[in-house]
Parts: structure tokens; C-alpha cells; sequence
């Protein structure tokens, strides 16, 4: 009888195990579609998460190249389903976390390294922020939403962010700067903050100005060169370098202009 009790429960626990195992075979098929993303402290649970194929053309000289890049669908959802950052000493939005430096970017800045190096032929600094400005030009701008009162909020993107929704000046500056830092080049924000019609500019650094003027010398004597990351506000092929008018050197919104060149996140 002991051994037929023994026999017995063995018996019940293997079938047990079986049940068990059955059902979480059952429940992995039916939350297959189904992905957790992480978001700092907590889980956000979303169905079938896709990845996010986007076709790009860059133009340099007048010449057109092609780069695919694919966005993958937890990397977005983890920027995007994060609150905005703000920065606690100002109490305003934290623009330079913003700029950071994560697969996508590194892929988009390798792509465009490459395409300076194989296919033009011409791996100076300037045909690479050429690269990199014209890319963020193919960007749609787009305002940020407005709250209830009917104000546009500001709402910073990642780059990320911006390639799979569209941005305003400062989406598609990080969007500049981001790829600039990944590719080896040095680039700063220019803010031009004003109770109506602020912007956000960047700048990058050039070893040789390529007979360009600088629009911003630090402390160190780096010179930076104006790139104005919203195609509307570029009407020349080449734009590193070309200056609105209202920003030029002089005007009041140049006087109001704040530099930040502190990214750390990329």
C-alpha cells in the first residue's frame, strides 16, 4: 500500500506540472501580441508593437542619396510614453535631454558617414553637417499640441519621437544635434526664447569654415556655424552656415539668444 501511495502521488504531481505547464502555454499564445515596455518605474502594457520602417533622401550638391532606417516599436514607446522632463533648477522644459544618443541615431549618423565617405567621396566635417541638415529637413514640421485654453505646450521629442510624429524647431534641432554628436561632430542649441515666436536653432563646429562666417565663438575659440533645422527657414540647397535674417548677428532676437552645449544623454 505504501508503495502504491507513493506510485500515487507521483502520479498527481506530474499531472499537476502537466496542468501547469499547459496553461502557461496557453496564456504565453494569447499574450504573444502583446509587449511590455518598460518606462522607469513602471510597466506599460500594448498590443502588438511593431517595428517602424521610414525611407529617407539626402541631397548634397545637388545630388540625391537614399537611407533606409527601421525604428524599432519598443524603443519609441519607451521615449514616448514617458512624461516630458523639466529641468528642476528653471522649472521650464529640459531641452538638452533631449538630445541623446541611442541605436537609432547611431545608425542614422553611420549611414551618413558612410554616404560622405563611399559615394561622395568627401569626409570633411562640413559635407557631413551638410548630410546631417539636410536629413533633418526631411522632417515635416509640426506645432506642438495646444492644451484646453487652445495654447500651444511645449512638448519636447526625442529624435526618435520626431522621425516617427513630425516636430516643431526644437524636435528637429535635437534631431540635428543628436546625429552630429553620434557621427563625431560638435554641435550646440541656440535657443532665442521671446514671449511670441521663440525658436530653437543649432550650430556645429567646423574645423575649416569652408569660407562660411561663424555665428557663435565660445569661451575656448570653437567657432560654431548656424544650421537652422526647419527646411521652411533654409532657402538655399547647402544650408550650414545660411542665417535667417532675423537671427543675424545684431538683431534683438541674436541678443536674446541663450547657448546650450551640455548634452547628457548623448
Amino acid at each position: 500500500m505504501m508503495l502504491e501511495g507513493g506510485a500515487d502521488n507521483k502520479s498527481n504531481t506530474i499531472r499537476a506540472l502537466a496542468v501547469v505547464l499547459t496553461g502557461i502555454v496557453l496564456i504565453s499564445a494569447f499574450l504573444a501580441p502583446f509587449t511590455y515596455i518598460v518606462n522607469g518605474n513602471h510597466f506599460e502594457y500594448r498590443f502588438d508593437v511593431k517595428d517602424i520602417d521610414k525611407s529617407y533622401t539626402v541631397t548634397y550638391e545637388g545630388k540625391k542619396y537614399d537611407l533606409d532606417i527601421t525604428i524599432p516599436g519598443r524603443l519609441y514607446y519607451s521615449y514616448a510614453d514617458q512624461p516630458r522632463i523639466v529641468d528642476k533648477s528653471t522649472g521650464k522644459m529640459d531641452y538638452a535631454a533631449y538630445v541623446v544618443n541611442d541605436e537609432v541615431v547611431q545608425k542614422i549618423a553611420n549611414e551618413l558617414k558612410r554616404i560622405a565617405n563611399d559615394e561622395i567621396g568627401d569626409s570633411s566635417d562640413y559635407t557631413l553637417a551638410s548630410l546631417i541638415l539636410s536629413f533633418a529637413h526631411q522632417t515635416t514640421y509640426e506645432r506642438d499640441p495646444s492644451n484646453k485654453e487652445g495654447r500651444e505646450t511645449e512638448y519636447p521629442r526625442t529624435p526618435v519621437e520626431t522621425l516617427v510624429e513630425n516636430g516643431d524647431c526644437e524636435d528637429l534641432a535635437a534631431l540635428f544635434v543628436s546625429v552630429s554628436l553620434a557621427a563625431g561632430l560638435d554641435a550646440v542649441f541656440f535657443m532665442f526664447p521671446a514671449p511670441v515666436n521663440g525658436h530653437m536653432a543649432a550650430g556645429v563646429h567646423l574645423d575649416n569654415g569652408h569660407g562660411l562666417k561663424p555665428y557663435y565663438t565660445s569661451s575656448s575659440g570653437e567657432k560654431y556655424y548656424f544650421c537652422d533645422a526647419v527646411s521652411s527657414n533654409v532657402p538655399v540647397s547647402n544650408g550650414v552656415g545660411y542665417i535667417p535674417p532675423n537671427y543675424a548677428e545684431g538683431s534683438k532676437m541674436y541678443n536674446l539668444m541663450e547657448v546650450l552645449d551640455e548634452f547628457p544623454n548623448a
